[in-house]
């Protein structure tokens, strides 16, 4: 918005102003009274921009003084049409305000002219609180698509979208046909990509911003780019700009697509003084614990300025490969450094000298707060750091060996643990019976697999999924330690070392009047029948358990002394998974495969024996640095207790029975079917699947 921002010389003034605004017609005075200190004044000259089109407004405005024009823009032609000229009274703003979506056109002052705003938050108070308001709200509304519908029809303009529409209410699969001989552009959800950081980097942040848009694949026949206004020719025109020799398909996706992108990848505008691009460097790296530290100078000159930027190089290298875990390892030629990517640990290219192992074990436990003079004892301490606009936790774990410490630095993410469930689930009737469970007023669902299989980033995923489709319920989520702050759930770290475990805090958590409780990880019998209890008497429960697939899950929960009584009239469903890498997109093959390997798929059930089809495998190139991989996904096997599974488990059947009874019922899918699908969209190659269905 191209204004000056002032403060109106008197609010009876503009309290009396109000009172002539039709919006406020109607309104009680004191309505009217309380509004007006908070509306905001401001002038602007003639020729500048109130509210510019395709960028969310922050609020209506009300026009005081002057004269001004909403302004269209043909996507097709550039063409700009007047649509409604405003006089003093009138308003604009109100569809995006209420939306919280993009201002469908421009609104242009014509004269010198004097505005007052009323905030979006205002608004929804007075729409929602004040009859008069939202009425005369609705009226405007109403009044303005059938002004608008028909000047379109007069200007005889086909491709202008319907002024009444913003941006966000696209939602058929294909956009309203353009103009003859024009383009159609598909309508997408981002979660049908696989994007990564990589793929994001490639368009600058500030564009990104600007325009609305994310890069969502890299394909041999250029970049797909999915846009909020996909008929934005400046847009595309600055884009190929930067981009001189890409070429583009561009794809339509919604604001709230658009919104979440951004959360989950931190795209914000770039800082003079921040790193440039998107790399990660060592010097761009901030750890809080250092900032925190009175005496940095002193300890720095103790360890060593060598060590500490050795340190710093070694941590931008895993995050510059994605790393889950960096482990750094005493030896006698040296100190060995090794990235866990994709599942897979790499060694680093780089070698540091062996007198830099003590100086770096030292490094990390200063900067994670542990005991330095403490080198006989495992010690375990996170670090929270920043890598340019990354926010990220490190995960610090130290083990005495016989020529030293050697430091585990596990890599965690928060918006890695905001993936939407489409992410998370890819196959379509899982995805269902997980979006099924979290709508459940009451009930268990439990998500299972070994350490590193993702648990928490699923556990969050839901959590975060139940906040979004259901935002009146109270979620507690208890932890060891938090490993992402959620907003609107609480969240509550547990502490062994004073008497507080789980079981203690999911006791007073039931006082609390939750509608959802989250358990980081269930792994004593009391926190298992307290967190059991709670789903069977009306709370829905999400909680987490080293289990490697859906029958250990019950035989684990046995063995804590829960009943099979009370895992029958408390699990809802049962989620095990496991981690495999997932094939780059790019330089995948489909190939039929060789002989041995089709023995070992079918003896695994992955494939019928007969079977001739193809198979997808890996095979290398620049976009996977030669891996033929590009990060990992997850292969799920999942048991609903149904109502013949539960009466099997209160009978005392065997495991395999149960199996067997859900299988006959359609409420369980195992591991190999799962993964037999996931190869049929070659995503995963033959030999990632028998490492998935392994026992």
């Amino acid at each position: 918005m191209d204004a000056h921002p002032r403060h109106p010389s008197s609010s009876q003034t503009t309290e009396d102003f109000l009172r002539t605004v039709p919006l406020f017609k109607g309104c009680d005075p004191s309505v009217i009274a309380r509004v007006a200190p908070h509306v905001e004044v401001a002038e602007h000259a003639q020729g500048a921009t109130i509210l510019r089109a395709g960028v969310p407004s922050d609020g209506v405005v009300i026009l005081r003084s002057g004269k001004a024009s909403t302004v269209a823009v043909n996507a097709a032609t550039g063409a700009t049409s007047t649509l409604e000229t405003l006089l003093p009274g009138d308003h604009a703003g109100e569809l995006s305000a209420l939306l919280k979506a993009a201002q469908p056109h421009t609104l242009v002052a014509d004269a010198a002219s004097v505005t007052l705003r009323l905030r979006a938050d205002l608004v929804d108070t007075l729409a929602t609180k004040v009859p008069g308001f939202a009425l005369a709200l609705a009226r405007r509304l109403a009044m303005r698509a059938i002004q608008l519908g028909v000047s379109s029809l007069r200007a005889g303009s086909p491709t202008m979208a319907p002024p009444a529409a913003a941006p966000s209410a696209i939602g058929p699969r294909e956009l309203a046909a353009p103009a003859k001989g024009a383009k159609v552009i598909s309508f997408v959800e981002v979660s049908e990509y696989d994007v990564t950081p990589k793929v994001i980097a490639m368009v600058p942040s500030k564009i990104i911003l600007l325009h609305r848009m994310i890069p969502l694949r890299v394909t041999p026949g250029g970049l797909t780019v999915g846009m909020v206004n996909p008929r934005n020719t400046a847009a595309l025109a600055e884009l190929q700009h930067v981009l001189q020799r890409v070429e583009f398909e561009v794809v339509a996706i919604s604001v709230d697509d658009y919104l979440q992108a951004l959360t989950r990848f931190r795209i914000e505008a770039p800082h003079r003084d921040g790193p440039r691009g998107d790399g990660v460097t060592a010097e761009s790296l901030g750890f809080e614990a250092v900032d925190a530290t009175a005496d940095d100078a002193r300890q720095v000159r103790v360890i060593g300025d060598e060590v500490v930027r050795a340190l710093n190089r070694v941590i931008a290298a895993g995050l510059s490969r994605e790393a889950s875990d960096i482990h750094i390892e005493p030896e006698a030629a040296g100190v060995r450094v090794r990235f866990r990517v994709n599942g897979v640990l790499n060694d680093w290219s780089e070698t540091m000298p062996a007198s830099f192992a003590r100086g770096m074990v030292a490094r990390v436990k200063i900067l994670a707060g542990l005991d330095i003079t403490e080198r006989r004892f495992p010690q375990d301490g996170r670090i929270g750091m920043t890598a340019g606009t990354r926010e990220l936790d490190l995960r610090i774990s130290t083990m005495p060996t016989g020529r030293g410490e050697k430091v585990v630095i596990r890599v965690l993410e928060g918006g890695g643990m905001m993936r939407p469930l489409e992410q998370v689930f890819v196959d379509p009737a899982v995805l269902a019976v997980a979006r099924r469970a979290i709508q459940r007023p009451y009930g268990g669902v439990l998500i299972a697999g070994g350490t590193g299989s993702g648990k928490s980033s699923t556990l969050y995923a839901m959590i975060h999924e139940r906040r979004k489709v259901r935002p009146d319920s109270a979620v507690i989520m208890v932890e060891d330690p938090i490993e992402y702050r959620l907003q609107g759930v609480t969240q509550v770290q547990v502490n062994p070392a004073i008497g507080l475990g789980f079981a203690q805090v999911l006791r007073a958590t039931l006082r609390q009047d939750p509608d959802v409780i989250a358990v980081g990880e269930t792994r004593d019998k009391d926190t298992a029948h307290t967190a059991l209890e709670a789903a069977m008497t009306g709370h829905l429960l999400l909680t987490s358990l080293h289990a490697n697939d859906a029958a250990s899950v019950l035989q684990r929960l046995e063995n804590l002394e829960c009943s099979r009584t009370l895992l029958a009239q408390s699990i809802a469903v049962i989620l095990a998974q496991r981690l495999v890498r997932r094939l780059c997109g790019q330089c995948a093959r489909v190939e039929a495969p060789p002989p041995a390997i089709v023995e070992s798929l079918v003896a695994r059930r992955l494939m019928e024996r007969g079977s001739s089809a193809s198979l997808p495998r890996a095979v290398g190139c620049d976009a996977c640095n030669g891996t033929g991989y590009a990060g990992r996904v997850l292969v799920i096997e999942s048991l609903q207790m149904t109502d013949a599974t539960r009466d099997a488990l209160m009978a005392g059947h065997a495991l395999g029975e149960i199996e067997k009874t859900a299988c006959a019922a359609g409420s369980f899918l195992p591991f190999s079917a799962y993964a037999s699908q996931l190869m049929a969209r070659r995503m995963i190659s033959a030999s990632e699947a028998l490492l998935a269905v392994a026992d």
